[in-house]
């Protein structure tokens, strides 16, 4: 009932945890996994963001002020202005001394002036200013600026997309590595104990030597220090199989203490395994060659965007501008707006261009050129880089293989020789020491074989992270 329980617990928090279920999780819950999705992702909003510059713009602005001395108008002092000359029917006789004589009499003139009294203009104005502006604007030619700023922003969000892939594989690399790490130091630890225990009883027969005789105290304190170095190497191995899955932990989400390992180590390289299928994979979908050619495709936009934004070349864009302003806080009285409010719009063309910059684009320029050979030097430096790494990888599996194959052989002659030791040791043929000696091989053969087996998982690991993909 209580093995029952466990097992439906351990189901309830992943259950038995396979390599391959680690990978997975591990692609979706490590930490750098979550952090290059949500940059992958903020990069993609800067796409849309460069792709709105292509449409219209209304923008507005709003200002108030309060003005502490109010402005007075403008006062016009009295005689200031001209004179006007006026003409006057009179009743005089026709020979007056001035004037135009009419059948019905004369005209006088008498000068009258404009302003015979101080005049203000404006009168009392309040202590608030208020200003609105609408402007709506709307590119029309600007020598493909628009464009190219798209195409960069597009490059990024590729290059934070092939960073997210890049986390995604270094993720499930981890958790292969923290996955075999565990299970090889808890396939060594029995081992390890073995081995401790041998060392242990080798002392004991040492310790009984001494006192018959039959031994030195040099043999006691080596075996002693055999023994030390035996609960060294357990000590070593249940920290590393703690730690191995406290990773393991970290990078799958899952609770370090309910993690049951599933898979076992892998007998021989995959069948399907093709030095060239993975060099192809390398050189056109390992993600440091996707990245190599984003930047140089990214380098050649980049030039074509300076170029386009040298001196020379104008940009042509509409533009409306609506602008008001006024001193009576709106709708705070009746005809607010026709007191002291006034509203103008403008309608037109506007032409930007530089004309001299002190060969500031010219130098951009340059620096993208020399930006884009960098680029071109780099892509084809990471490829070649990419097939070396596999050569090496392909090298070191081959090497993994055949390195399994003799620990195999050696394990099965150390049991086959244990057996044969301890036949003899039954007829009283061997002596203690030589059925000692004899599982200590057997023992130490079975440790090897292990470590052979965490050799080639590791290269295999190596190559898969290489090709992009699980090889099976």
């Amino acid at each position: 009932m209580f093995a029952a329980v466990a097992a439906t617990a351990r189901a309830q928090a992943g259950g038995d945890l396979s390599i391959d279920k680690a990978e997975d999780l591990a692609s979706r819950n490590a930490d750098e996994v979550q952090a290059k999705a949500a940059a992958a992702n903020a990069a993609l909003r800067a796409v849309d963001a460069a792709r709105a510059n292509f449409f219209p713009k209304l923008t507005g602005s709003v200002s108030g002020a309060y003005l502490p001395v109010a402005p007075k108008g403008i006062t016009i002092p009295a005689n200031s202005l001209a004179t006007l000359p006026l003409w006057f029917p009179t009743n005089e006789p026709a020979n007056a001394p001035s004037g135009t004589i009419s059948p019905g009499g004369s005209l006088i003139k008498e000068d009258v002036s404009l302003d015979p009294t101080d005049m203000t203009l404006g009168g009392y104005t309040k202590n608030s200013y208020f200003k609105g502006n609408l402007t709506f604007s709307q590119p029309l030619f600007e020598w493909g600026k628009i464009k190219a700023a798209l195409d960069l922003a597009s490059y990024e969000a590729t290059i934070a997309q092939v960073g997210s892939a890049g986390a995604t594989l270094d993720a499930r690399r981890q958790a292969n590595r923290a996955y075999f790490s565990a299970l090889l130091s808890k396939d060594s630890l029995p081992v390890l104990q073995e081995l401790r225990d041998l060392a242990a009883s080798i002392l004991e027969d040492r310790r009984s030597s001494l006192d018959q005789g039959f031994s030195t105290q040099a043999d006691v304190l080596s075996s002693t220090a055999d023994l030390a170095a035996m609960d060294t190497k357990l000590v070593q191995d249940r920290e590393g199989l703690e730690s191995a899955l406290e990773s393991l932990a970290l990078l799958t989400g899952l609770d370090a203490d309910t993690i049951a390992l599933a898979s076992d180590f892998r007998p021989a390289l995959p069948a399907s395994l093709s030095e060239d299928e993975v060099k192809a994979e390398a050189a056109s979908g390992s993600t440091e060659v996707s990245l190599a050619r984003a930047r140089l495709s990214e380098a050649k936009r980049k030039l074509d965007l300076e170029r386009d934004s040298s001196i020379l070349k104008p940009d042509l864009a509409l533009f409306a501008s609506l602008d008001a302003s006024g001193q009576t806080i709106p709708f705070s009285e009746s005809g607010w707006f026709d007191s002291t409010w006034s509203c103008d719009v403008s309608i037109g063309l506007s032409l930007d261009v530089d004309f001299f910059d002190g060969g500031a684009s010219l130098a951009r320029i340059k620096g993208a050129q020399a930006d884009l050979e960098a680029a071109r030097i780099g892509e084809a430096a990471t490829e070649k880089s990419a097939r070396l790494a596999v050569r090496r990888a392909t090298e070191a599996a081959r090497g993994a293989e055949a390195s399994l194959r003799e620990k195999e052989a050696r394990a099965a002659w150390a049991a086959e020789s244990l057996r044969a030791t301890q036949a003899k040791a039954s007829d009283q043929a061997a002596s203690r020491p030589e059925l000692s000696a004899s599982a200590i091989a057997e023992a130490g053969a079975r440790l090897d074989l292990l470590y052979a087996r965490f050799s080639l998982e590791e290269s295999l690991a190596d190559l898969e992270r290489l090709a992009g993909k699980a090889i099976r």
